[in-house]
């Protein structure tokens, strides 16, 4: 069993005020496993209809005619006892009856059982079903794993993890066998990315890679599927946009050139198709900022922009065999800027981080700008090559005083080191860039010993 962080929603969920649960993200993400796992553990009884499966089950709830009959059904359906107070019931793809979720004000009042929801959000304002009773339902978003919980699925020591993040937050090196193992699981990870089935099967054939491959591609065609599905009239143009992402990402910016989908293609004819992408959790939108300074969002560019893929395992597996390959053993050859950054991009989403990219007046970019508590921008670039050192972008940035950035963060192949304002992390340690936006601004005066 994949042990995920989304338990831990689960579990205030569950010791909060009354409320239901809806759980959205894209196909294959792990909701429904999820949620079954915590409902057997945690509950003394439990149920789940599956409404795109169960035909019987949505056509009997369709026709209920208020909430007491809806629950007598719910009760008449299951074939386990359901116990008072104690029980979940687990209502899965719901946007096939969205109505269900209009009564959830309803249901929660009447206190017998709770209940948890679930659908893919590869639909249309996810068919509707977001237009619960506000106050009534507590709603989370499931992602690809992280880094941090590929670790855990590789039987990654919690402590290692927790000295690595320790390491980050003081700005000191970890230890070389670490360092090296942390650069080897990082690189897999590119290769296998976050999909649950994906994962599971990687670790079923002992660690083999040999059909991790066609089961990634096996799901870059659902996902498709489900576009030409759930899109309607837009399908056409989603499509070319989601196909278009990897051959963007290919580009030394990285940035997506929306004239690269036709002659006559234009932004506002095609920002809801990217949105589209976005809220159904199949793509990772980073717009660019006309400054770099707080608040970032006040300079926000929503027609220039990187759309990045929501699993890097699922994006490499759209490139050749041998770009894996490059990945994988860490090969000079061919440029790989996209894929790191692709990764760096899913753990600033999967850490709950907005994040932006800047382009000053010298064409020099910086990869990602969020955001700290303290109000300071934090620039971030990531350097897939040797020569890591090189970052005029993060330096212009640091030398205005209007943005107020204090430090400058390089992701990379090296250990920590700090060069005046600038730390150099290794990649592994994107699973840590929480604290950037946790933490005031850092001292530089002192610094503890190195291990």
């Amino acid at each position: 069993m994949l042990r995920r962080k989304i338990e831990g929603q689960f579990l205030a969920w569950k010791g909060e005020s009354r409320k239901a649960l809806l759980v959205t993200g894209a196909r294959q993400i792990g909701k429904s496993y999820s949620i079954r796992a915590f409902g057997k553990a945690h509950y003394r009884s439990y149920v789940e209809f599956n409404l795109l499966e169960n035909g019987r089950a949505k056509k009997v709830f369709s026709e209920a005619t208020d909430v007491a009959d809806l629950i007598n059904r719910i009760v008449l359906l299951s074939d386990v006892p359901l116990v008072d107070h104690d029980a979940l019931v687990f209502i899965d793809e719901i946007q096939e009856l969205p109505d269900i979720m209009t009564m959830a004000k309803f249901l929660v009042e009447d206190g017998r059982f709770s209940y948890a929801f679930s659908g893919s959000m590869l639909g249309t304002e996810f068919k509707g079903v977001r237009s619960y009773p506000v106050g009534y339902v507590r709603e989370a978003t499931m992602r690809p794993l992280d880094f941090e919980e590929y670790c855990w699925a590789l039987n990654v020591p919690e402590a290692v993890l927790d000295d690595v993040r320790a390491a980050f937050v003081e700005r000191v090196p970890v230890e070389r066998y670490v360092h090296e193992s942390l650069l080897r699981n990082f690189r897999t990870y590119l290769v296998v990315g976050g999909m649950p089935e994906v994962v599971q099967r990687y670790l079923d054939d002992g660690y083999a890679l040999a059909s991790t491959r066609s089961l990634q591609s096996e799901l870059v065609a659902q996902y498709r599927h489900d576009i030409e599905k759930y899109a309607g009239a837009a399908a056409l143009r989603v499509r070319d946009v989601f196909d278009r992402i990897p051959l963007q990402l290919e580009e030394p910016n990285s940035r997506f050139v929306v004239s690269s989908l036709g002659a006559d293609a234009r932004y506002g004819r095609y920002a809801k198709d990217f949105l589209w992408l976005v809220n159904a959790g199949v793509a990772l939108k980073v717009e660019r900022v006309s400054e770099a300074k707080s608040p970032l969002k006040r300079t926000e560019l929503p027609s220039k922009f990187k759309l990045y893929h929501s699993d890097t395992g699922m994006l490499l597996s759209r490139y050749p065999q041998s770009t894996a390959r490059a990945a994988y053993l860490d090969e000079r050859a061919p440029n790989l800027g996209g894929v790191y950054e692709n990764a760096v991009a899913q753990e600033l989403v999967a850490q709950g981080i907005v994040s932006y990219y800047f382009l000053d007046g010298a064409r020099n970019e910086v990869d990602f700008l969020i955001e700290g508590k303290c109000g300071r921008v934090v620039p971030i670039e990531v350097k897939s090559g040797r020569k890591f050192r090189n970052h005029a972008a993060i330096d212009g940035v640091l030398a205005n005083r209007a943005s107020r950035a204090c430090e400058g963060v390089v992701l990379c192949r090296s250990n920590v080191e700090v060069e005046g304002k600038v730390t150099y992390a290794p990649f592994y340690m994107c699973f840590c860039l929480s604290e950037l936006v946790e933490a005031g601004e850092p001292d530089f005066a002192v610094r503890p010993a190195v291990w």
